[in-house]
C-alpha cells in the first residue's frame, strides 16, 4: 500500500508539473507546483518509511530516514496550506504554511520519541484548513466546479484520516486491522485527490472574485448602456472608455475580417474580456483572463439580453432602465458588491 502511494504520487505530481509547465499563464508562484510539492512530499514520506521499516531498521539510518519521512509529510502539508491560502480570500497571513515550516524545523531538531506529537500537531491544524477551503468553495463555486471541489475536499479527508489511522501510534494502540484499513483509504484518497486535481483544471481559478475591475455593457456603435465597478476608480471617463473599447473591437473586425468580435485581449497589468450579443457587447475588465470570468460573462450577456434585448434596441440614452441589472451582476458574480458602484 505505501509503494502505491509512492508510485501514485511520483505520477500525479508529474502530471500536475507538466499542466503547469505547458500552461498558457503559468507563474513561478502556481498553484499547481504546489499541489504538485504535495505529491512529491507525500513520495518522501511513505518511501522514506518504507525503507526505514523494511531494509535500513539498525541505527543512525533508521532514525535518519524516520524523520526524512515526517519533514516530507510535513513539507507536503506546508505545500497544501499555501495552495489554499493563495485561493483563500481570507487574511490568514500564510500562518499555516508558516505553521508547516516550523513543524518541520521541529522535526528535524527534536528527539525521535516525540516526532508523533509533532505528526499529531499538525494533523489538527490541517483539518481547520480544509474546512476552511471547503466552507469558502461552497460559497464561491457552482455547478459543475463546486461538485468537483466538494469531491477533491471529500478525497483529500478520506487520506487524511488514512494517513492517521496508519501511523504508528494508532498500530501499536489498535493493531494490525486498524492500520491495513489506514494503508487502503490514504491510497483511495490519495489517488482520488491527485484525479480530481488534474481534471479540475479551474481549480486555481478560484479566487476570480479578487480579479474583477469593471464591467461594461456597450451597444453596437459604441454607446455606453451600463457600467458597474468592482473597484472604484474615479479617474476614468466611462462613456470615452465605452467608445474607445468599442473602436478598437471594430478596427480588430477589419483588420481580421471576423464577424465574430473579440474575445480576450491583455494590456500591461490586466485582461479585457468579450461576450457579444445581436444587440450589444458585454465586456468585463479584469486582473487574469480566466476561462470561469469568461463563463460567467457569457452567462451574464445571455441573461442581459432576455431582461433588457427589447430596451437596448430602442436605446436613447437613459440609464436609468437599467439599475436593475445590479442585482443581475450580484446573482451572477456573487454578492462581490463591496465598495462597488454602478451607472
Amino acid at each position: 500500500m505505501d509503494s502505491a502511494v509512492v508510485f501514485y504520487s511520483i505520477l500525479l505530481g508529474a502530471v500536475l508539473l507538466r499542466q503547469w509547465h505547458t500552461h498558457q499563464f503559468r507563474r513561478i508562484v502556481d498553484v499547481r507546483v504546489a499541489w504538485a510539492t504535495f505529491f512529491f512530499g507525500m513520495m518522501v514520506n511513505r518511501g522514506s518509511f518504507i525503507l526505514a521499516d523494511f531494509y535500513y531498521a539498525a541505527e543512525p539510518m533508521n532514525t535518519i530516514l524516520t524523520k526524512l519521512g515526517y519533514i516530507g509529510m510535513i513539507l507536503a502539508l506546508s505545500a497544501f496550506f499555501y495552495a489554499i491560502e493563495e485561493i483563500l480570500p481570507y487574511d490568514t497571513k500564510h500562518l499555516f504554511f508558516l505553521a508547516g515550516l516550523v513543524h518541520v524545523l521541529l522535526a528535524i531538531a527534536i528527539p525521535r520519541v516525540w516526532l508523533d506529537l509533532v505528526a499529531v500537531s499538525i494533523a489538527l491544524i490541517t483539518l481547520p484548513g480544509v474546512m476552511l477551503f471547503l466552507n469558502y468553495t461552497r460559497k464561491s463555486t457552482t455547478g459543475e466546479l463546486k461538485k468537483n471541489v466538494e469531491r477533491i475536499v471529500a478525497t483529500f479527508l478520506v487520506g487524511y484520516f488514512g494517513f492517521v489511522f496508519a501511523s504508528d501510534m494508532v498500530y501499536y494502540s489498535f493493531g494490525v486491522p486498524l492500520y491495513l484499513v489506514g494503508e487502503v483509504l490514504l491510497v483511495v484518497g490519495i489517488t482520488g485527490f491527485g484525479v480530481g486535481l488534474i481534471y479540475t483544471p479551474t481549480l486555481d481559478e478560484l479566487d476570480w472574485m479578487q480579479q474583477l475591475v469593471e464591467l461594461y455593457i456597450i451597444q453596437e456603435g459604441g454607446l455606453l448602456v451600463y457600467h458597474h465597478e468592482f473597484e472604484e476608480n474615479a479617474e476614468i471617463d466611462q462613456v470615452l472608455t465605452a467608445a474607445g473599447i468599442s473602436g478598437v473591437q471594430s478596427l480588430f473586425q477589419e483588420i481580421t475580417r471576423s464577424d465574430t468580435g473579440l474575445n480576450i485581449v491583455s494590456v500591461g497589468d490586466f485582461s479585457i474580456l468579450f461576450a457579444h450579443s445581436l444587440t450589444f457587447t458585454s465586456v468585463l475588465i479584469s486582473r487574469q483572463p480566466y476561462t470561469v470570468l469568461l463563463a460567467k460573462l457569457k452567462e451574464f450577456t445571455a441573461d442581459f439580453e432576455t431582461m433588457f434585448g427589447m430596451i437596448i434596441q430602442n436605446f436613447e440614452g437613459t440609464l436609468r432602465e437599467f439599475s436593475s441589472a445590479n442585482e443581475l451582476v450580484s446573482s451572477i458574480f456573487e454578492s462581490y458588491q463591496s465598495g462597488s458602484s454602478s451607472n
